[in-house]
């Protein structure tokens, strides 16, 4: 089985196995003293770790989030920041600015428990959460509505299969219950750890305070769509934590239909199977749902509206050759409000197949020149 979370290093494990064979060895069993948090932070830590470790090999496979967390995921990671490093002049989108904020206020412990808790919970949505269930958009219910009218929308405006695209609610309470936390880690986990694991999970998520139990945001500051062939099947996944950021940041208007319009935009993708291996890879979605809300058959919103959807494809760009700049994220969101906007029939939806060609020629003329990306940068 391939090992999906080297990039923690043996140290950690190697430190977290010592420590427990001392108190083993130190504490009759009789008499042992309760678990500090930090001890149990360390075993969830190391839960979740075997977990992913023990996924099918394709459970995700094509999976991509959004955003780049602030937090370091267990699971696979792009390696491209690493050795790109920062675009010169960059400056990251203001929802990335404010994640990092919310992310540097933690402690160690604290970014190691939402570490281990936000992985989890990645896991729920994606191969347990299941949209048979009544999904609850946003931390108290209020995106619900837009959420099921956005995804109904879409099913019927692009043409592709879509009757088993699933719409799934990311909650981080749903951390909280053992009952779920017992089928995720069934999903990998050795059957005799996984009532433990799962009891641990919740433990952690209560007893460490800045988890706001379950409520933090950074557990899912995030969206992300899953293809066909991976663990759940054909989903899109739409994060609390990010709604509620994209509120503060003053894009309510426009978020929940945009951010499902991205992400169904993946969809479309791997429905052609187009998986490109570079910035296009999210600024073609960011293309296919800037046309459909532009669109007459789509939401048709006015140019003003046009143009906060841009605005929030820009907060989320980054400054490394990973998901696009927000320079980039603009220019492709604004490419395809115009494909809706100039046509000369406005309720001609284009063919999937002929967006995504169309998109991929335009694509090298809103990157930068070659000249001023470092070396080694991919596009």
């Amino acid at each position: 089985m391939p090992n999906r979370t080297g990039f923690l290093g043996s140290t950690l494990a190697a430190a977290g196995t010592a420590a427990a064979l001392a108190l083993a060895t130190a504490v009759p069993a009789a008499a042992a003293a309760p678990a500090t948090v930090e001890q149990d932070v360390d075993q969830l830590y190391q839960d979740v770790i075997d977990l992913y470790n023990g996924l099918p090999a394709d459970a995700l496979r094509g999976v991509d989030r959004l955003v780049e967390s602030p937090i370091p995921r267990i699971g696979p990671q792009k390696q491209s920041q690493a050795a790109d490093g920062p675009i010169p002049g960059c400056t990251e989108g203001s929802l990335l600015t404010y994640a990092n904020k919310l992310a540097a206020s933690l402690s160690p412990l604290e970014g190691k428990a939402l570490d281990a808790l936000s992985g989890l919970s990645q896991l729920y949505v994606q191969g347990v959460a299941s949209d048979k269930t009544p999904q609850v958009f946003g931390t108290d219910g209020q995106y619900t509505a837009r959420a099921t009218a956005s995804i109904d929308k879409l099913r019927g405006f692009w043409d592709i299969e879509s009757w088993n695209i699933q719409l799934v609610a990311w909650k981080g309470t749903d951390l909280g219950s053992q009952a779920k936390m017992a089928q995720t880690f069934g999903l990998g986990l050795a059957p005799a750890k996984v009532k433990a694991a799962a009891a641990l999970a919740t433990k952690v998520l209560y007893e460490v305070p800045a988890m706001q139990g379950g409520r933090n945001p950074l557990l899912t500051l995030n969206a992300f769509a899953a293809p066909a062939g991976s663990l759940g099947g054909k989903r899109v996944a739409l994060g609390d934590g990010l709604l509620d950021t994209v509120d503060v940041l003053g894009f309510d208007d426009v978020s929940v239909e945009s951010v499902v319009g991205h992400e169904y935009g993946h969809q479309v993708d791997f429905a052609h199977d187009n998986h490109p291996r570079n910035e296009s890879s999210e600024m073609g979605p960011d293309a296919y749902g800037g046309y459909f809300v532009a669109h007459a058959k789509g939401f048709g919103w006015n140019a003003r509206t046009q143009q906060e959807v841009t605005y929030l494809d820009a907060s989320i760009g980054d400054c490394y050759h990973s998901h696009g700049t927000p320079d980039q994220r603009k220019a492709a969101g604004a490419w395809g409000e115009k494909q809706a906007t100039s046509q000369a029939n406005p309720n001609r939806i284009i063919p999937s197949a002929t967006m995504i060609e169309k998109f991929q020629k335009v694509y090298p003329k809103l990157m930068p020149p070659v000249t001023t990306q470092p070396a080694g940068a991919r596009g």
